[in-house]
């Protein structure tokens, strides 16, 4: 299974933590040892540098709750610091505090444009040293704190987001959908106009098999009707859009185009076909049961979107394509996949593997002209009694068997 792109991350984001730290900007041996005392009595936790290269280097590294910074240094002064702290946009949002022993008005007005959050003359009353530090570090952690639970909702957004799509969307197709920079929410969020193949998937008997079994048991039978369709449509990179009742409605070439999506429309069938016969001869053994799947595939214009109402939604494609695919299903028989000639003539040196042979035009309801369509599988209804009889001449179920064996899937499977 393909893994995911990495779900979206924030370098500044930072699980709040204990005790607060505070980076010490001062050359001055004294008053650094004496700050660095009341703050570490006060429980922070205290790292030093002294000069102003230093402190931009560091800043962006720490992170520290609070950037204690002396004017006067060697090098870049600590208004310079300041101000380049605060036109970055990873350090801007940490709180400096100037130590100064200017106490003319003019240089706090300075320290102000340069960006600081407060002011501390020299030498340092420990009281409002201590008590400037924990208000200027307690906002910085509450601010880190709603930081970190906006990022976790986004990221479990993303999450459910991708669980969601996983029900419609094999994992590579979701994969690559991400890694282009799409996001399920913009998916869901868009209605597209474009070219696609309809699948129709319906599971023939299923009203006697309803009556006959407790519901359960029922439940259990199409679960599994549909767990065995879904994972060939992954297999073909197919998307489900709609499971309603017993049937399934599969489209390819969204969301991403596929120029071979005929052939992948018409393969996906005949092997959920072939892999549905074993289910439903295990059904028959088990619970007795005469079950078959009938399958309709057309192509053509349809809208993909979100569609429903304020309170239920769901992603789904309609259009033409989508009607015609689902009368050519109902129209059918067990065992049968019946597929338009638009989408018959779309695929490329295929006819060898299914031998798709014309029928009779199917006059749908709403259409002005029939359509030309073609079966390209057998009836599985029949399959078992021409196998069962020894004389029985090789028909249509025989053709299935050879269209799917596993040198020839190899070899389709290249039609990508």
């Amino acid at each position: 299974m393909a893994a995911y792109p990495p779900l979206p991350a924030a370098p500044s984001a930072k699980r709040p933590s204990a005790p607060a730290e505070v980076l010490l900007v001062d050359d001055q041996q004294d008053s650094a040892v004496l700050i660095k005392h009341y703050l570490e009595k006060a429980g922070f936790m205290v790292r030093r540098v002294d000069t102003g290269e230093q402190a931009l280097a560091s800043v962006p590294v720490l992170r520290p709750s609070v950037v204690l910074l002396d004017i006067l240094l060697p090098g870049i002064d600590g208004l310079e610091v300041c101000r380049r702290l605060k036109s970055e946009s990873d350090t801007l949002d940490i709180p400096v505090i100037l130590v100064t022993g200017m106490t003319r008005s003019e240089d706090r007005v300075r320290g102000i444009e340069a960006g600081a959050d407060d002011f501390l003359s020299k030498p340092v009353n420990p009281e409002e040293l201590v008590a400037r530090v924990r208000t200027l570090a307690r906002l910085t952690e509450m601010r880190r704190a709603l930081e970190y639970e906006r990022l976790e909702r986004e990221v479990d957004q993303r999450r459910q987001m991708q669980r969601t799509f996983e029900r419609y969307i094999a994992p590579e197709v979701l994969s690559e959908v991400l890694a282009a920079g799409n996001s399920p929410e913009s998916l869901l969020a868009r209605q597209t106009r474009t070219d696609a193949i309809a699948l129709f998937a319906d599971l023939r008997g299923f009203t006697r098999m309803s009556e006959m079994l407790e519901a359960d048991r029922v439940v259990a039978l199409l679960n599994e009707f549909f767990t065995t369709l879904t994972e060939v449509t992954y297999a073909y990179e197919g998307t489900v859009f709609n499971m309603a009742g017993d049937s399934l409605l599969i489209g390819f070439n969204v969301p991403l185009p596929r120029e071979d999506s005929p052939t992948r429309a018409i393969l996906a069938a005949c092997t959920m076909q072939s892999q549905f016969q074993d289910v439903a001869r295990r059904w028959k053994t088990e619970d007795h049961i005469d079950v078959g799947l009938g399958i309709g595939i057309c192509g053509g214009p349809v809208v993909v979107g979100n569609v429903g109402s304020r309170t239920y939604m769901t992603y789904t494609m309609i259009g033409d394509a989508v009607n015609v695919a689902a009368r050519l299903m109902q129209s059918a028989k067990s065992g049968e996949i019946l597929i338009s000639k638009n989408v018959l003539d779309r695929t490329d040196g295929l006819d060898a593997y299914y031998q798709p042979e014309p029928i009779e035009p199917i006059l749908l309801k709403g259409k002005s002209r029939p359509i030309e369509a073609y079966r390209i599988a057998p009836v599985f209804a029949d399959y078992e009694q021409a196998e069962d009889a020894p004389d029985a001449p090789a028909a249509a179920g025989n053709t299935m068997s050879l269209a799917l064996s596993p040198q020839l899937l190899g070899d389709t499977a290249t039609f990508s």
